[in-house]
């Protein structure tokens, strides 16, 4: 377990930890450190609006951490990560961002054009450094994996630098959209705004009972392929990941339901035999977009058979919508309004 006091650390101070100072940090268990606490300061009285911050301990991808102070200069790897700390009026907590697939949402923009941008996609781990961030939190694990990023997360910690990752993103096992929820709550108490947090999540889930009343009296379910990209070759959603989820939540059944992953590679013949009634077509600008993928599917006369072809019962998402964060609940009503039209 490593403790984090979030007092700001300049770049100075954070080499000098990594390199001169090793010796002076607590080995505390495989990849943790407990950081020393600085030489205490005169202490100020707080404004009586104020609400004191109570030490918490996280658990997340198999780190645990301990915040005596809440974060001061956090650095967000990911569309999602970004939008859900701009949701939670984070920003002024916030000294970077990166790794945008589009635009965040009207009602953020004035705040995130406060924040630098560190890089298009990931920033080096220089830039990283440089913006001297106490905390980073990432979507993937390519974060930590890739050490021209943020670098292995047990060397942030020697640094004295926290990390998190989208919960969903790691878990073993089927994600549920709690996973998701379990992200703003987290981040909540990290930060020290539990209840704001609880009040957005209480929002989440109202909207989420609606959705699910009005595809309740389904029956039976209509069954969706999830198709992410590939053309004789196709990429699909089945069923660990949070597109599952998705899928779920709005009253379908991924017909890859039964497959173990996130994503995984399929074929044309298996997708014809279970015959879906609908075909969710992420769409993902750049890449692989919901047209191109939609002009396959109408173009090849081998899978001309399929219900959704004939029918044209197509859902177009975004793909940043179908992530873990503030657009989750949005993705289940497109899906929902798209499988059940009224």
């Amino acid at each position: 377990m490593a403790v984090i006091n979030s007092k700001r650390m300049t770049r100075r101070s954070l080499l000098a930890i990594g390199v001169a100072g090793v010796g002076s940090l607590l080995l505390a268990g495989c990849g943790t450190v407990a950081v020393p606490q600085p030489a205490a300061e005169p202490a100020e009285p707080a404004p009586e609006a104020e609400t004191a911050y109570t030490p918490v301990t996280i658990e997340n991808c198999g780190f645990t951490i301990t915040y005596d102070q809440p974060p001061q200069r956090a650095i967000s790897l990911s569309q999602q990560s970004t939008e859900l700390m701009l949701a939670l009026g984070l920003q002024d907590s916030m000294v970077g961002t990166a790794f945008l697939r589009d635009s965040v949402p009207p009602d953020q923009q004035a705040a995130f054009e406060q924040i630098p941008i560190l890089a298009e996609k990931y920033p080096s781990h220089e830039v990283i450094l440089g913006a001297e961030p106490d905390f980073i939190y990432a979507a993937f694990v390519s974060a930590w994996t890739r050490e021209d990023v943020a670098g292995p997360r047990d060397a942030l910690l020697e640094l004295g630098i926290a990390s998190y990752q989208t919960a969903s993103n790691c878990k073993e096992g089927k994600v549920v959209v709690e996973d998701v929820f379990e992200d703003f709550l987290n981040i909540g108490q990290i930060f020290g705004i539990a209840e704001r947090a609880e009040e957005y999540v209480d929002g989440l889930r109202a909207r989420l009972e609606e959705i699910r009343a009005k595809t309740a009296p389904a029956d039976p379910k209509v069954s969706v392929f999830i198709y992410d990209s590939g053309g004789d070759t196709p990429y699909a959603a089945v069923g660990s990941g949070i597109l599952n989820a998705l899928v779920e939540e709005a009253g379908g059944v991924n017909i890859f339901a039964d497959v173990e992953g996130l994503f995984g590679t399929v074929n044309w013949e298996t997708v014809v035999e279970r015959n879906p009634d609908v075909i969710v077509l992420l769409d993902a600008p750049g890449w692989s977009t919901a047209a191109e993928k939609r002009e396959y599917l109408e173009s090849t006369e081998a899978l001309s058979s399929i219900k959704a072809v004939q029918n044209k019962h197509f859902v177009e998402v975004l793909f940043t919508a179908t992530q873990a964060g503030i657009r989750t609940v949005d993705a289940i009503e497109t899906l929902a309004n798209g499988f059940y039209p009224e």
